[in-house]
């Protein structure tokens, strides 16, 4: 009995072969590099994300201050206008004060019914 060789000479299985595996590294390395840019794709998204939130929030934060500012103005202002010397000098400017000596009429009281000056006359209310 001849045994036969295995391997044989024939060279087109082999280059097949090495054909598909460079056709499945050159896929692998493919989707390789597909991954990594996807990867970093979602990595700069998120940052930029991040960064526009963080650029928002610093926005809302100066227009509370700004708000604040005009608040605290706004408080003080008031405070200002209503505050007692104000007010008098106010109505001072406007005519109104403290009575001359002349104006003041003192009313006696008859029986404990109160009195008031109308007309220049007292009348009882009863």
């Amino acid at each position: 009995m001849i045994q036969q060789n295995v391997i044989t000479s024939n060279t087109q299985p082999i280059e097949r072969h090495k054909a598909r595996v460079r056709t499945h590294n050159a896929l692998i390395l493919i989707l390789l590099i597909l991954g990594a840019t996807i990867m970093l794709s979602l990595y700069v998204y998120q940052t930029s994300a991040l960064y526009a939130a963080q650029l928002e929030i610093r926005v809302k934060q100066q227009d509370y201050a700004r708000q604040e500012r005009l608040n605290a103005e706004s408080l003080a202002f008031y405070a200002q206008t209503q505050s007692m010397e104000a007010m008098v000098r106010r109505a001072r400017a406007s005519g109104y004060g403290p009575p001359a000596p002349d104006q003041i009429k003192y009313v006696r009281y008859n029986n404990g019914a109160p009195a008031f000056v109308k007309n220049n006359e007292v009348a009882v209310r009863r």
